[in-house]
């Protein structure tokens, strides 16, 4: 089942490690589907996630141009028409297809994620603010 798993603690990274990937054992159902790590030894986040094969949605983790604020989201999200573009045209580097654009809209949108549409889940982790957030569609339909 796609989705992520992850541990914030200060245990030694060889254990944080080896629960990361037990977690992550057991979301990996089929032989096609991906998998990937993002670990932030310093704030003691260690998060892995699974996707469908190969995608644009496997571009995780998402990061800003600064690489102070970190993205991993699984699921789907319909942004409004020219939202993408929008960012594009405010100096963001994101490609216009793809989630590239999320960790962007972070940045601009104080109510980040209140405004996505879709069935997703995700964590974010802002260095610049000291912020981690774990959050969800607002139907819970992409479970945690």
């Amino acid at each position: 089942m796609p989705g992520i798993v992850g541990l914030i603690t200060k245990i030694p990274r060889k254990q944080a490690l080896e629960r990361l990937v037990q977690m992550l054992h057991t979301l990996c159902h089929e032989s096609f589907y991906t998998t990937g790590t993002w670990i932030d030894e310093t704030s003691g986040f260690y998060v892995g996630w699974t996707a469908h094969g190969s995608g644009s949605w496997n571009e995780m983790p998402l990061r800003n141009e600064r690489g102070d604020v970190t993205l991993v989201f699984s699921g789907e999200e319909f942004p409004a028409p020219g939202r993408r573009q929008a960012l594009r045209d405010r100096g963001h580097d994101l490609e216009l297809d793809g989630p590239s654009y999320l960790v962007h809209l972070y940045e601009e949108d104080p109510s980040f994620p209140v405004g996505l549409n879709g069935r997703f889940h995700g964590f974010l982790a802002d260095r610049h603010r000291k912020a981690a957030v774990l959050f969800n569609d607002r139907y819970g339909m992409h479970r945690i």
